[in-house]
């Protein structure tokens, strides 16, 4: 299936034909049997100003290949009668298509595959699903390759028809410049590579497998240093026609002279003056990985002894030992930051345990403490209390001490209910919506205060927006932040001081105003105020105490029914700001 109509067909190849000399867009040729990505395919492209073609089987491809002679290939590797590997193949064997870019855009990502890509002569690999920035980059770079190939063979064109045939110093500049182009396109696929790569072993992989390739070598290999053993150990290895390492883990101090140069930071060419059993005589160069803090490692290249590198090939192997080591350092500091958050979850996880159960432990023997206070009330003389009372004598000291204990073991107990509602709320408990009328709601959450208001002789107001909309909230969570929040200002207010409940709504949150007069906050406290157990020094004038977890719980609660609170403080006066969504839809059906 070739989607063209022939008046299409007629026009493309007549413009492919002389694209050279009317510099018309580049030609791709698409190759998938899937619809959907063919199109999607085809429409990155041309939004991108190429022209394209596209067929949904290998033999298709062939023939169009053959009739239009694209600029670029993207051929799926999996396809129904002949494959993509097969296809890649055949393509590199047609006469015109030395100098065509196949990029395979695939599924398979493993080992086996890209390697087979690779050995069937395709130029890149992209996997699905497609990262079309990725895949962009590399059809706008792989192009320019093109072009570059197509600008040599225009200048070598010219030269001969100027002289009518190259002399030996021209071709040889010819050769050494379409051999630099290769490399240069070489260098740039195995850095786009190992810099998308947070794996070690990938990024050598890479590397071996690219320089094997390029520079047609018998054997190559990539190491990494353990400076502390002293070892050099084969990462990977990539032989073809000589014998490799195998694994091997080389002592460094057997060979002290080829190591003290390298470690130096030295690259250097020889060859063996003992033929080895196995590999017989062979030509080797060595070139050393550095980074910031030294060599890291190396890359060993071998060949026939009748063959050294050039001076162009030992430049290219240098330019990809620069680019190994950068992103094994990039590699390298990615692992070490995912084990420091990994310890960091795993402190905080048995922070969270140890407070889980000390907050339970506590609980039971402090409920018992509560219940034989409350025996020891009902077993004192309440008539003698009273008329203490009335006489306005003090109490005995049995009933004073008999108070302490019972505020004291209230306090305990609020703190430790305080601590394990925390940790319900770092496993995220689940919500129940429900649609509140703030008018009552508030009020009644407030009038809890009152009394103790009065007691330190604050006033304490609410205020509510006329025209209020209801609020679809967990009431529960709601009522825990409001009583946390007061039950702050009252402790914090002085005397002859004013505490504020006020509402107020926005098109799309409802925001709960709790605010006092009479203290502020300063800006570096602001910013520490909801962390657990921090107190703000010397601000408590009623000597309540506390361990600083109320704001912390207020701040889980609100994030945890996807809201948000700030704290504003000026002017003799502290406004805490929470804002509610007004509605929860999509949780709210759920519950239903």
């Amino acid at each position: 299936m070739l989607t063209l109509t022939e008046s299409e067909r007629l026009k493309l190849l007549g413009n492919n034909r002389t694209h050279q000399h009317l510099n018309t867009p580049p030609l791709i040729l698409i190759v998938d049997d899937n619809d959907a990505i063919r199109l999607s395919l085809r429409q990155a492209m041309e939004s991108d100003g190429y022209r394209v073609i596209e067929t949904d089987n290998g033999s298709e491809a062939l023939s169009a290949y053959a009739t239009y002679q694209p600029q670029i290939v993207l051929l799926d590797a999996l396809m129904p009668g002949m494959d993509g590997f097969t296809c890649c193949r055949k393509l590199n064997a047609l006469p015109e298509s030395h100098s065509t870019p196949i990029i395979m855009v695939t599924s398979l990502d493993d080992r086996e595959s890209v390697d087979r890509a690779f050995e069937c002569g395709a130029t890149d690999f992209v996997t699905k699903p497609i990262h079309w920035a990725v895949l962009r980059q590399r059809v706008r770079r792989l192009l320019q390759h093109v072009e570059l190939h197509r600008q040599v063979d225009q200048f070598n064109a010219e030269l001969e028809d100027q002289v009518g045939e190259y002399s030996l110093e021209t071709r040889q500049r010819t050769l050494q410049l379409h051999r630099a182009l290769e490399f240069e396109a070489t260098l740039k696929r195995i850095t786009d590579k190992v810099r998308d790569s947070l794996d070690e072993s990938q990024i050598l992989q890479t590397a071996v497998q690219e320089l094997a390739w390029a520079l047609d070598l018998g054997c190559c290999n990539a190491s990494l240093y353990d400076r502390e053993r002293l070892t050099s150990s084969v990462h990977y290895e990539y032989a073809a026609s000589i014998a490799g390492y195998h694994n091997q883990v080389i002592d460094m101090e057997v060979y002290s002279e080829l190591y003290a140069q390298l470690t130096e930071g030295y690259h250097f060419q020889f060859c063996s003056l003992v033929p080895s059993p196995v590999r017989g005589q062979v030509a080797m160069f060595a070139c050393p990985m550095i980074n910031e803090t030294g060599t890291i490692g190396d890359l060993w290249l071998i060949n026939p002894k009748e063959r050294s590198l050039s001076e162009l090939e030992i430049r290219l192997v240098q330019q990809v030992a620069n680019q190994c080591a950068i992103a094994i350092r990039q590699a390298r500091l990615y692992q070490a930051s995912q084990a420091q958050v990994q310890e960091l979850e795993r402190l905080s996880q048995l922070k969270d345990d140890f407070l889980s159960t000390v907050s339970h432990e506590l609980r039971t023997p402090l409920s018992n403490i509560r219940l034989a206070i409350q025996m020891l009330e009902r077993s004192l003389p309440q008539d003698n209390v009273d008329i203490a009372q009335e006489d306005g004598k003090p109490a005995s000291k049995c009933h004073t001490y008999l108070k302490i204990l019972h505020d004291e073991c209230e306090r305990e107990i609020s703190l430790i209910s305080d601590l394990l509602e925390l940790q319900h709320l770092e496993v995220k408990t689940p919500l129940s919506f429900e649609t509140l009328n703030l008018y009552d709601c508030l009020p009644a959450i407030a009038t809890a205060f009152h009394n103790r208001a009065q007691q330190q002789q604050q006033t304490l107001q609410v205020v509510l927006q006329p025209g209020l909309p209801s609020l679809v909230t967990d009431l529960t969570g709601l009522r825990r932040i409001l009583i946390e929040l007061l039950d702050n200002a009252c402790k914090y207010t002085p005397s002859d001081q004013t505490i504020t409940l006020a509402a107020s709504a926005t098109p799309t949150c409802v925001e709960l105003k709790v605010s006092n007069t009479g203290v502020e906050i300063s800006a570096d406290e602001r910013t520490r105020i909801f962390e657990k157990f921090y107190r703000i020094p010397s601000s408590d004038p009623w000597k309540q105490g506390g361990i600083g977890l109320g704001l912390a719980l207020v701040k889980r609660l609100v994030t945890h029914l996807k809201g948000s609170i700030h704290v504003e403080s000026s002017n003799g006066q502290t406004h805490f700001i929470v804002a509610l969504p007004r509605m929860h839809s999509d949780n709210h059906l759920e519950q239903k």
